[in-house]
């Protein structure tokens, strides 16, 4: 029977690893109901851990990642058994892109003001909307352009960032050995010198 047992707790343990070895490789950070809180409670919404309701686990590539607030919207749901007619439905994102993706909260006793409206927009999202269009965006395929007095090279490129015209922006070779950087010329187009 305790040869059983352990056979049994090796055999389990073995399936087990190198899942929970890949777990430990991707590094993700739990967001929680607290954080939000903290995050609604900083941008002037008085909120405790208990208001707050996360409709799903969700994660961040950073332990403590600098949250905002994307939609605030009425919410007459249920919450748990009971029906909820003072909730609002909080859509949060992370300031960082890539961070971790956007996910709604349930919070209650937010004032209705403040639920019946989208959220003002945050100093960081006035000055993307300040920015000037982006010619190209991250990931475009390009032609790179580099100009000099005794040669023409032209070479197939990724953008590695937005950029708008007349922007130097850094771009990289499709296999992403070699990083260049480039001026903005169209969607399409870089140029550098040598």
């Amino acid at each position: 029977m305790m040869k059983t047992r352990c056979i049994s707790v090796v055999v389990m343990a073995a399936i087990g690893l190198p899942g929970w070895a890949f777990c430990q490789s991707q590094s993700r950070f739990p967001l929680t109901a607290h954080r939000v809180a903290e995050m609604l409670t900083e941008s002037g919404r008085q909120t405790s851990d208990a208001q707050v309701s996360l409709l799903a686990n969700v994660t961040a590539s950073e332990p403590a990642p600098l949250l905002e607030i994307l939609s605030v919207e009425p919410f007459a749901g249920r919450t748990s058994s009971q029906r909820c007619d003072s909730c609002s439905l909080v859509k949060i994102g992370c300031r960082e892109p890539g961070v971790c993706l956007p996910f709604y909260s349930v919070v209650t006793g937010l004032a209705p003001s403040q639920a019946s409206r989208k959220s003002a927009p945050s100093p960081l999202a006035r000055a993307k909307t300040q920015r000037p269009d982006f010619v190209i965006r991250i990931g475009a395929h390009a032609t790179l352009v580099m100009d000099d007095a005794r040669a023409h090279v032209e070479l197939s490129v990724v953008s590695l960032e937005n950029g708008a015209a007349g922007h130097k922006i850094r771009v990289a070779t499709p296999d992403h050995k070699q990083v260049y950087l480039a001026e903005v010329v169209s969607a399409n187009r870089l140029k550098r010198s040598f």
